[in-house]
């Protein structure tokens, strides 16, 4: 499965970016399981339309390796509703059999709807950065994602950017630009340019994430790397050349 990490500073709105990007891949037909770093963040998950038996939480431990960490909350979440599947289709099969003895002995049907649907297996993973970054400078949130998404507050000061080492914005994949409906129109084009100045080839999209504005665009984006990473590959040596 592919893992798509949100990462970005604290309060920069990367749960409600995470939250915006579930239900915009349920729309498209994939089914994602999204990944916490702490308990905190499960009630404000749900809310946000994240079904619980697609959500999990992986708590980083000091002086473990977080990459493998996340990876095996990732297969043991992936366990879990296979078991689950097991169970209920073990359910369904006794159940038919309990209601052909119930039938000889003319005692009525007891009903499958009253056992819970399989649930289908997650074809993508969605990851919240948070307890992992250190600002903008984590190797592990590079290593951990196939596809970096980078939140950036559009209030951020111009020399958090421009400072050397800036991991997660040198290497996202995308850079998203958020609360640009809370900050003043003249900060936040002064960002939006500074960035798109600086990283002339990265997909770089200002968005109001609670009210849907341009989210259709950050996802666009996740799906083409989804769908074709080839053609991406591709696409970004002929931009090199030109």
């Amino acid at each position: 499965m592919k893992k798509i990490v949100v990462a970005g500073r604290n309060d920069s709105g990367k749960s409600t970016i995470l939250g915006e990007m579930y239900k915009g891949l349920k729309m498209k037909d994939y089914q994602p399981i999204a990944v916490g770093s702490g308990v905190q963040d499960e009630k404000p998950y749900l809310l946000k339309g994240i079904e619980s038996t697609y959500l999990t939480i992986a708590i980083p431990e000091p002086g473990h390796d977080i990459v493998t960490d996340i990876d095996r909350v990732i297969r043991n979440a992936v366990n879990l509703i296979k078991e689950r599947n097991s169970l209920i289709q073990h359910a369904r099969r006794a159940l038919e059999e309990l209601n052909k003895v119930r039938s000889v002995l003319d005692l009525g049907h007891l009903y499958q709807k009253d056992i819970p649907p399989v649930s289908t297996l997650p074809d993508v993973v969605l990851v919240e950065a948070v307890g992992i970054n250190d600002g903008y400078k984590s190797e592990e949130t590079r290593r951990l994602g196939d596809i970096l998404v980078t939140i950036v507050p559009a209030d951020i000061k111009n020399e958090i950017i421009m400072e050397q080492g800036n991991i997660l914005l040198d290497e996202a994949d995308i850079i998203v630009v958020t609360k640009t409906d809370e900050t003043a129109r003249e900060v936040a084009t002064t960002t939006i340019k500074l960035l798109q100045r600086i990283y002339r080839y990265k997909a770089i999209i200002p968005v109001v994430a609670t009210q849907g504005v341009h989210m259709d665009l950050v996802l666009d984006e996740i799906i083409r790397r989804l769908a074709d990473p080839v053609r991406l590959l591709e696409q970004d040596k002929e931009k090199v050349k030109a």
